[in-house]
């Protein structure tokens, strides 16, 4: 979806800034931490 705000970057351009690109061992264990998290979310 174009936006006319430059600015604003995708959750996923965020996380592989962050994190590196899908694949690389700090992204999965990010990715495994989160989905972690939420299965507790949800089980709490």
């Amino acid at each position: 979806m174009p936006t006319k705000n430059k600015n604003i970057t995708t959750l996923q351009d965020h996380l592989t800034r962050q994190y590196g690109d899908k694949g690389i061992a700090k992204r999965v264990e990010f990715e495994i931490k989160v989905k972690a998290f939420l299965i507790g979310a949800v089980i709490k």
